[in-house]
């Protein structure tokens, strides 16, 4: 294994100060052979020590004293030559080492320099990093925003949309209502006009002709009293079933349960249909607001199934809860397609319902299918309402 190349440069320095030793000996005080030291000072900064060049530098001029002691003289020569000699010889000397000092702390302070530079560029470079995330991060937020403000905008165009087509309905339903309404009272005139006031005046005209023929045949005039006695019965019964279609007294006469009874048997006496009602009571009596909307509800059920279902069968049933009324009225008819409805143009019947509904807080669920039936589900919850 080869030595390192220092320590051929190390023997070097030591066998040229001692062959430069040797030869000071030899040599008269005034020459300057002493300056040749310099050069080992200069060798020896090229040895990876710190302080090797200040120990070479101490070695060579301690060597270099000696000299002025042991090294001959001239003797016509002046002591200052020697001295002068000797003074370059230092000079020569330390010279280098003034420099390789210098030069040491210059590289330091350059090193040091260096140093706070790659400080202050880590540093710097730390927060531009942060500026960098903090950018990056408002960017994020700024797109998160960007983001939901498109969604909020859609959502707004859609709902914008959905007012408009409300609208829409609204005016629809609201045309449809006010023909619905004309409908009626056109039929109610017409049911007054040519049923019970055509009626009323064919009784006034038996009453005349019993009052014209008074004493003439009692027994036919018995006769057309108990006609004319059985014709005011039919007027006023149909007087009295006119009136109920407006608003039915057995509703505040009977309460809820048996007026949905009666309506459920009028239902099935006209159309035929076999009706099944079930009920469960109610613990407390219940508002009149909710009585009305229970009942107006089941009674427009009634009459969707007797002209569109052709049903065969019709469920009814009402259960009054001491926190919940939930009326059921489920048919075996043709159905239809609720979401096509719905789309296209709602029904009447069907909005009604849902703003009785909406008034009282309370649900409406429609099941139904072409050709599978239709199910009917409302509840009616009576927490916060007062009881009688």
């Amino acid at each position: 294994m080869r030595p390192p190349p220092h320590r051929f440069l190390l023997l070097t320095i030591i066998l040229l100060g001692v062959c430069l030793f040797v030869l000071d000996l030899y040599l008269p005080l005034g020459v300057g052979n002493g300056v040749l030291y310099g050069g080992l000072v200069v060798l020896s900064l090229s040895l990876p020590g710190r302080n090797t060049p200040l120990i070479a530098a101490s070695i060579c001029s301690v060597l270099a004293l000696i000299d002025i002691f042991l090294g001959p003289t001239f003797p016509n020569l002046p002591v200052w030559v020697g001295i002068g000699g000797r003074l370059l010889s230092l000079t020569a000397i330390w010279g280098p080492v003034a420099y390789f000092l210098q030069h040491r702390k210059n590289q330091e302070a350059l090193r040091k320099a260096h140093d706070e530079l790659e400080v202050r560029v880590q540093e710097r470079t730390y927060e531009l990093a942060l500026v960098n995330e903090a950018l990056v991060e408002e960017i994020g937020e700024r797109r998160e925003t960007e983001r939901s403000l498109r969604e909020s905008e859609i959502s707004l165009r859609a709902r914008k949309a959905e007012l408009r087509r409300s609208q829409e309905e609204l005016r629809a339903l609201a045309g449809q209502l006010l023909t619905a309404q004309e409908e009626d009272r056109r039929r109610i005139a017409r049911d007054l006009h040519d049923d019970v006031n055509q009626r009323l005046a064919m009784l006034a005209m038996d009453l005349r002709r019993i009052e014209k023929d008074a004493m003439s045949d009692l027994p036919a005039i018995w006769d057309m009293t108990r006609s004319i006695t059985q014709r005011l019965g039919k007027v006023s019964d149909d007087v009295r079933q006119l009136a109920y279609r407006f608003h039915p007294s057995i509703l505040d006469d009977l309460g809820l349960i048996k007026a949905v009874r009666r309506l459920v048997d009028d239902f099935s006496a006209s159309t035929g249909l076999e009706a099944l009602y079930v009920h469960q009571d109610p613990v407390n009596c219940l508002p009149p607001d909710l009585s009305t909307c229970v009942y107006r509800i089941a009674q427009e059920s009634l009459n969707n199934v007797a002209r569109y279902a052709q049903a065969t069968e019709v469920e009814v049933e009402l259960i009054c809860e001491e926190e919940m009324i939930s009326l059921s009225i489920r048919d075996n008819g043709l159905g239809f397609d609720l979401e096509h409805i719905e789309q296209s143009r709602p029904r009447l019947g069907l909005v009604s319902m849902r703003e009785r509904l909406r008034l009282v807080h309370g649900t409406l669920e429609v099941v139904t299918a072409p050709g599978q039936g239709t199910h009917i589900q409302i509840q009616i919850p009576l927490q916060g309402v007062a009881h009688a």
